[in-house]
């Protein structure tokens, strides 16, 4: 009933996760799951669009369904509540509650921009908008301002998820066969979790940082000739909102003359990301939920 965690070699070789034949269903669940969202946060991080990266989030949520399922086994709860381990599981704890706080903040963060699309709908919903009333409306205005707030949150955040990296990379090991393949499974976990958060704010705002050593060797294995080399500049990747904020920069500063057919374009974009917004609201709500459900479990078998 041991689980593995795909690790990589110095030589660049992948190693699947793998299990012995007698394994328990949960454990060939979470292999399937967890194989499967890091396959999905590698094309989430190749290219950070909002359908990638609600797929990613979808089978990380199914991935901590399964590991709940494997923590809640009585087998799995004797290894990992001994006191030799009391300190590993605090520290579980204690990085859950740093991916619950970024996972809040990025659902707050696409809470804040729904209303500022959905007030921009309205300003473009008007029959007679001009560049001048454009360039100077406050919700324009406002967006832009909050546009340049949430990049500065997102390198936070992303220095928020560094450190929790940090301390996966730095922890787990035991010479007890099954608790380390548990302890590398919940390893695992963790790592695709930072994977799929770090693309997620990738989405909101142009890279801020190069990828983790772990996506880039991850990209270059699993996706030859769709990303080049880690020199290659990131911001080319034009997402959804970088197309949005050039929809408004070009009605607020270029001439009347297209404006009727730049209007429609910004709406059209407008609509686009609010449809995107609440599939990731939703994905985003399910995995709080998740991360909550896994922090109650571990601070349950804290008190064992």
């Amino acid at each position: 009933m041991v689980v593995c965690s795909s690790k990589f070699s110095n030589k660049g070789q992948v190693k699947s996760i793998s299990l012995p034949c007698r394994s328990h269903p949960t454990t060939v669940r979470i292999e399937q799951e967890l194989n499967t969202a890091k396959t999905a946060a590698v094309v989430a991080a190749s290219k950070p669009s909002a359908e990638n990266i609600c797929c990613g989030l979808s089978h990380l949520a199914e991935v901590y369904k399964c590991m709940d399922d494997l923590l809640n086994m009585s087998a799995t709860r004797v290894l990992i509540s001994g006191d030799q381990n009391k300190k590993w599981v605090e520290g579980l704890v204690e990085e859950s509650v740093s991916l619950l706080d970024v996972c809040c903040s990025i659902r707050d963060m696409v809470t804040q921009v729904k209303e500022f699309v959905r007030d921009l709908q309205c300003v473009l919903r008007r029959r007679k908008v001009r560049k001048c009333e454009l360039s100077n409306e406050k919700s324009v205005i406002n967006y832009n301002c909050f546009r340049k707030k949430m990049k500065k949150d997102v390198r936070l955040l992303v220095g928020s998820l560094k450190q929790v990296d940090n301390t996966i990379t730095g922890g787990g090991g035991s010479d007890n066969q099954q608790l380390a393949a548990v302890m590398k499974a919940v390893i695992g976990v963790s790592e695709t979790t930072v994977s799929v958060f770090e693309s997620l704010l990738w989405f909101f705002s142009r890279p801020v940082s190069k990828p983790n050593r772990w996506s880039i060797v991850v990209l270059k294995l699993m996706h030859k000739g769709i990303v080049a080399s880690e020199d290659q500049p990131e911001h080319g990747i034009v997402n959804e909102f970088e197309s949005l904020d050039d929809a408004l920069q070009s009605l607020c500063k270029n001439g009347s003359s297209t404006q009727v057919e730049k209007i429609q374009v910004a709406k059209c974009r407008l609509e686009i990301v609010e449809t995107q917004l609440e599939c990731l609201e939703t994905k985003l709500e399910c995995m709080f939920r998740r991360l909550i459900g896994t922090r109650a479990t571990l601070l349950n078998i804290i008190s064992l």
